[in-house]
């Protein structure tokens, strides 16, 4: 025990104090609940907010995702449209985007994406917004484009490319096809209407040659009048025939018969020319079913054929043979003329076709159509400077 004198006293609080610090502490104890709860709510919140973020950040992933997924669908897209795509910045005439098919149509190279070429930005100025079509040189190849002209945004406009290169083509070649309709269509009439005369002249011609007293130098002239005439008919005739008119009816006959007519008909031509011809009409019994008056026209096409590229001096042989089964005959038509090109050989039947570019280009097309009517065949052999050979098969009865 502590002496007195050391002993610490006891002082009892009044009742008042004792019930102001019991009431802090009632306040302390209610403020630390109430901070707990609001603790716990923040926490709460936090958390919400946390998931709430955490679902956002996935979703905005996945929002990414599909762009970049739309972003690749529409670039390979762009790439394999059969049209093409230019993306212009407006400011300074540059290239934002260009897919293959627009560089294929217009020669831009990957490389030349900076400025957009002079050509179409001439085009663009003069061209307001809508679809227009111009022409543009790309390489050594001139295309027609159709260009469907947009607004992308302020500063972008969006060109769509199509090629109607083949469309104007065609349109061209419909219009042309028009135009020689009606230039054969024209042709055809005027050359009915001057059949009659011409056959008039060849009916007087004849009968002048056969007047006993006509001297040598008027037969000459009769002569030169006649080969005229007929090469003339001849021209009258390929231009009926290619149009549809003046074909006959086929009637059992004696080839022979048709030669020997045809070759009389050809003589002031080759006397003319200063040819020397000569017929092998071959075995008279040979019958074909045929036109005398097609088969005379393909005679006189392939002799006047022969007559202008062999020069003076030189010779065209008809012949006649039969084939080895009997099936079919065979005619010739030999000359000893300057011959066809290799690269003319193959557009020879083609009608409008001239070598020299100084006929019409109807004689052998025309022959060549009336060779299949008879349901026969013609060729042609040629080697240059050597003369050529013309080729027919007709099958006999």
């Amino acid at each position: 025990m502590l002496p007195t004198s050391h002993r610490v006293p006891i002082v009892v609080p009044p009742v008042a104090a004792e019930g102001a610090l019991a009431e802090v502490f009632d306040v302390f104890i209610a403020t630390a609940g109430r901070m707990e709860i609001s603790y716990g709510q923040l926490q709460s919140e936090v958390a919400q907010l946390r998931r709430e973020l955490e679902e956002r950040n996935a979703a905005l992933e996945s929002s990414l995702a599909e762009t970049q997924s739309v972003r690749t669908s529409l670039h390979r897209i762009l790439e394999a449209l059969p049209c093409g795509v230019i993306v212009i910045d407006r400011k300074n005439n540059a290239i934002n985007l260009i897919n293959p098919e627009a560089q294929r149509l217009t020669g831009i190279l990957q490389s030349d994406l900076k400025a957009l070429p002079l050509r179409i930005q001439e085009v663009l100025k003069s061209a307001s917004s809508g679809e227009f079509e111009f022409s543009l040189e790309a390489g050594s190849v001139t295309r027609w484009l159709a260009v469907h002209k947009s607004a992308g945004s302020i500063d972008q406009t969006i060109l769509i490319l199509r090629d109607i290169t083949s469309q104007k083509d065609i349109a061209q070649q419909r219009e042309s096809s028009r135009n020689m309709l009606a230039l054969g269509e024209m042709s055809a009439v005027l050359a009915h209407e001057v059949r009659n005369p011409l056959s008039s002249m060849e009916l007087w011609a004849g009968l002048l040659a056969k007047q006993p007293d006509t001297d040598e130098e008027a037969k000459y002239w009769i002569e030169n009048l006649q080969a005229g005439v007929r090469t003339l008919s001849a021209t009258v005739n390929n231009v009926l025939q290619f149009h549809g008119r003046g074909s006959g009816n086929q009637v059992r006959l004696k080839l022979a018969t048709v030669l020997q007519n045809g070759f009389a008909f050809i003589s002031p031509l080759a006397e003319q020319a200063g040819i020397k011809l000569a017929l092998n009409a071959g075995p008279k019994e040979i019958e074909i079913s045929g036109d005398p008056n097609g088969l005379q026209q393909v005679i006189l096409n392939l002799a006047i054929n022969a007559f202008r590229h062999t020069s003076i001096g030189g010779s065209v042989v008809i012949s006649v043979r039969l084939k080895e089964c009997l099936s079919g005959v065979v005619l010739e038509f030999t000359d000893t003329g300057k011959g066809i090109s290799e690269t003319n050989l193959p557009r020879l039947f083609e009608a409008g076709f001239s070598g020299s570019g100084q006929t019409p280009g109807l004689g052998l097309a025309v022959c060549k159509r009336i060779v299949e009517q008879h349901q026969g065949t013609i060729a042609v052999e040629s080697h240059l400077g050597k003369g050529t050979k013309f080729t027919l098969e007709f099958p006999v009865l």
